[in-house]
């Protein structure tokens, strides 16, 4: 089964509730040249990390950001209350002393007691249920499925673009290739009009085949011809069999401009040239999707 090509936007969310518990997860990835996962997790399961990123080891590059809350049920919350008796016996003992020293009416009521410090302790939250770690497990994993399903998709519509961005490449290549013998008759005649200003006496063999050869190579764009439709060819079988990698195709982005760069130092010719400039264009745009893929 050939594997999609992949991109690194997407968002997934999942949640879980019952009776004592709420487990919300949200799962947001977006562009970033390596895999970064930023887990944003309440205090209970910061223990957990590690085991809850193995979740998403598969994923290539990336910045992901998972956000999980937990929401303890209000049933819950109440049984966490706890009245410390050994500290309102103290409070009551010393306000009752209190008040008979200032020769006052002994009128401690409870809901006084209760009011002074250490007397109630609050719990905000559960400690953890029995299973409790599965099910945010669980919900991880739901939240990534439904996130890579949308980065699946986006793949899809960057992979036909893509496959449309060289297909475009080609046609310019062709164009460059069209151009070349024109650019050689110009070299030819250059060459000839050099020949015509030399006397007899400054034409040596050996010196003017080797000035003949290097105008020739200067202008002749053959090797970078090839050289282009070798790295396209590349970028295509990246693409069409699913194993597209960003980081790899980001490198052929740069052998594509390194040649179409070369072609346009050695064009001497206007029409050549913006078929140069219209090929950067296009390798800058397929550049720019290239960096929104896995």
């Amino acid at each position: 089964m050939v594997a999609p090509m992949n991109s690194m936007t997407g968002y997934g969310a999942s949640q879980i509730k019952n009776s004592k518990m709420e487990i919300e997860v949200h799962v947001k990835s977006v562009n970033g040249r390596f895999l970064e996962t930023r887990f944003h997790l309440p205090k209970e399961y910061a223990p957990y990390e590690n085991d809850f990123r193995k979740i998403f080891q598969g994923w290539s590059r990336g910045t992901v950001d998972i956000y999980v809350h937990r929401r303890p049920a209000m049933e819950a919350r109440l049984q966490t209350v706890n009245i410390k008796a050994q500290n309102a016996a103290h409070w009551a003992k010393t306000l009752k002393g209190l008040a008979k020293s200032l020769d006052l009416v002994n009128d401690v009521s409870l809901r006084d007691i209760l009011q002074m410090p250490y007397v109630i302790e609050h719990q905000d939250r559960l400690s953890l249920m029995p299973g409790e770690l599965k099910m945010v497990e669980a919900q991880l994993k739901k939240a990534r499925e439904k996130c890579e399903a949308l980065r699946e998709k986006e793949g899809s519509v960057l992979k036909k673009e893509l496959l449309n961005q060289l297909k475009n490449l080609e046609q310019k290549m062709k164009e460059v290739d069209g151009w070349r013998g024109e650019a050689m008759k110009l070299a030819e005649a250059r060459l000839k009009s050099r020949l015509a200003t030399m006397s007899t006496d400054e034409l040596d063999a050996s010196r003017l085949a080797l000035e003949t050869a290097l105008m020739i190579d200067k202008m002749d764009v053959h090797e970078e011809v090839v050289r282009l439709g070798e790295h396209v060819k590349a970028c295509r079988g990246l693409i069409q069999d699913g194993s597209a990698r960003g980081k790899k195709l980001d490198f052929y982005c740069q052998e594509l401009l390194r040649e179409v760069n070369t072609i346009g130092s050695k064009s001497q010719l206007a029409s050549l040239t913006q078929v140069v400039v219209d090929a950067k264009s296009i390798i800058e745009k397929f550049r720019e999707q290239v960096q929104n893929i896995e």
